[in-house]
């Protein structure tokens, strides 16, 4: 029965956060015993909490390192000892065994050990818990009669019940406990799953991934926040986190909240994933230069990027590509932000906005590794738009990305698993297929269309020139008319004369020379695209007509 006194608890804690005050809690207040095993016991007795021994109730030893110690009829049958079963009462009274009425276990950190790089083969099977889940399942399953605990968080929540509740805990809390524990376990055998998946006999990661096996494993999420509505005000939505993801930087990892403005949106969330992964990206490519990025991001597409020595040239560069798009992006920079920069952006409008012929200037959302506190005071309160404007501080971009997490895209009735395109200036692979190389200043921009393309939706067409994107044309049905809007953009925008001498990237191979000719009419002097259509000798042979350089990657990038 939920109103019966609890007697008995067992804790066994790896994190032992709030557990000394859990326990002196339940001795003090409510006269519970306490059995306990290993460390928990020794910091409860440091602490002056009085304890009894797992080994005093089993009658038996810990075994091999601590990994035997609480598996024992005695403890178990104390757990799933049915109250209301005479039968069950009966069997535990003749084989001497005492109900056990709690269970506090968390368990060993599985998945926070494997996201360390340096983790061994080893140290990770070491961190299989075996015992912690098997008491929480039991405990869970016979909830009616046993309050299970299995994170820290719910310490306080708890005993402010049962202080309200005369040392009780009522069915409803009972069962929402016990659910938990199954969220948990199911999550850590799905690490232990995923993590073995990828893994040879001798420990070595294997050349596959766990997709394409039999089943796919997916972590349930803790919540990260609600939102209004989802991509349109008729539709509900939410955003979750992947635990582990706060060991990396990341839009959605749960440690991610805004340090200033109003609350992120559902698309705010998708543009701004979108720009931290070019802006990550850019900054991949270019370690160590002494070069900074700027990105921004409508609609998931780039309509500018800058890069240059100086920040506020980068930034410069990037509005520049196109101001009127710009106006309500989404800004990522891959340098901290100080009060110099800030200043810089909050003031574009009056800066380059007008002479560019803008209609206005604000960002919805501002990414970057970090922003001052003096750059916050000037953010909030130069433009009435800084008050709003989202800020993440995502931390630092040198940190990799995670190559074992996936991409999930949904669709009617299942899902589509795949790696995560992680291949960006692979150019041992690059060659040059025309008579003419591409110049230093042509290889550069080179680099940077390819990048830019890779992130911009199929079918894509990218032009830049002088270190900037001038011109991207994303999402057509046809990638000539990818090309045409390309060029046309970068002339709508004001960079008609940098046509002249600037590259062009496709994401996939072009079928026919039309696109490419396109490009060339309009000025463009080298391509890179990823080759291999039944016609690439056709278009080959455009450019070398016209001593234009192309490279083909060998690497395509859709991105639907």
């Amino acid at each position: 029965m939920s109103d019966r006194k609890i007697k008995r608890t067992l804790i066994s804690v790896f994190d032992k956060t709030g557990i000394v005050d859990l326990a002196r809690a339940l001795v003090d207040e409510f006269g519970i015993e306490i059995i306990s095993t290993g460390g928990t016991a020794s910091l409860l007795k440091k602490e002056g909490v009085p304890v009894t021994m797992v080994e005093e109730v089993t009658d038996f030893p810990e075994m091999m390192n601590g990994r035997v110690k609480t598996l024992h009829p005695k403890v178990h049958a104390g757990i799933l000892a049915d109250r209301d079963s005479p039968d069950h009462m009966r069997q535990i009274k003749e084989q001497d065994i005492e109900p056990i009425d709690m269970v506090v276990v968390n368990l060993y950190p599985f998945g926070k050990t494997v996201a360390d790089p340096d983790c061994t083969f080893e140290q990770a099977i070491e961190m299989i818990d075996i015992g912690g889940p098997s008491m929480l399942r039991a405990a869970a399953k016979n909830h009616k009669h046993v309050v299970v605990v299995s994170d820290s968080a719910q310490i306080d929540p708890l005993l402010a019940h049962m202080r309200e509740h005369d040392g009780t805990v009522d069915a409803d809390n009972r069962v929402a406990l016990a659910s938990r524990v199954f969220e948990q376990t199911a999550d850590y055998d799905a690490a232990i799953h995923d993590y073995l998946a990828g893994r040879k006999a001798d420990g070595t990661k294997a050349t596959s991934t766990a997709i394409g096996t039999s089943r796919l494993h997916l972590p349930s999420r803790p919540l990260h926040s609600s939102l209004r509505y989802g991509e349109n005000p008729h539709q509900h939505a939410a955003a979750y986190s992947t635990e582990a993801s706060s060991q990396r930087n990341g839009i959605g990892t749960v440690n991610q909240k805004p340090l200033s403005g109003t609350e992120i949106s559902f698309n705010n969330f998708v543009d701004a994933d979108a720009a931290l992964a070019l802006c990550h990206e850019l900054s991949r490519s270019t370690p160590d230069t002494g070069v900074h990025n700027c990105v921004f991001i409508k609609h998931t597409n780039a309509c500018g990027v800058g890069t240059h020595a100086d920040p506020i040239e980068a930034y410069r560069r990037a509005y520049a590509g196109d101001p009127n798009a710009a106006m309500g992006g989404i800004l990522a920079c891959d340098f901290p932000i100080d009060a110099a920069f800030a200043e810089t952006v909050m003031n574009t409008y009056g800066t380059w906005g007008k002479e560019f012929g803008a209609g206005g200037f604000f960002v919805e959302v501002w990414v970057a590794p970090a922003f001052a506190e003096d750059a916050l005071e000037v953010i909030k309160t130069t433009k009435a738009w800084g008050q709003r404007v989202r800020l993440l501080a995502v931390g630092d971009f040198a940190v990799k990305p995670d190559a074992v997490e996936t991409d999930v895209k949904k669709i009617a009735g299942g899902m589509l698993v795949q790696d995560r395109d992680l291949v960006g200036l692979n150019e041992d692979q690059w060659k040059v297929v025309t008579k003419r190389q591409p110049t230093d200043r042509e290889l550069q921009d080179l680099r940077l269309a390819w990048l830019v393309c890779k992130h911009t939706k199929s079918n894509a067409i990218t032009v830049c020139n002088d270190a900037m994107l001038i011109g991207n044309g994303a999402g057509q049905m046809s990638r000539v008319m990818s090309c045409r809007i390309a060029t046309w953009l970068a002339k709508e925008n004001g960079h008609a004369d940098r046509l002249t001498g600037a590259v062009a990237a496709s994401d996939a191979f072009f079928p026919f020379p039309d696109g490419p000719n396109i490009l060339m009419d309009a000025g463009i002097t080298a391509i890179i695209q990823p080759g291999g259509s039944k016609r690439d000798a056709d278009t080959i042979g455009a450019c070398d007509a016209r001593n234009v350089a192309m490279i083909c990657t060998g690497t395509r990038h859709f991105k639907h």
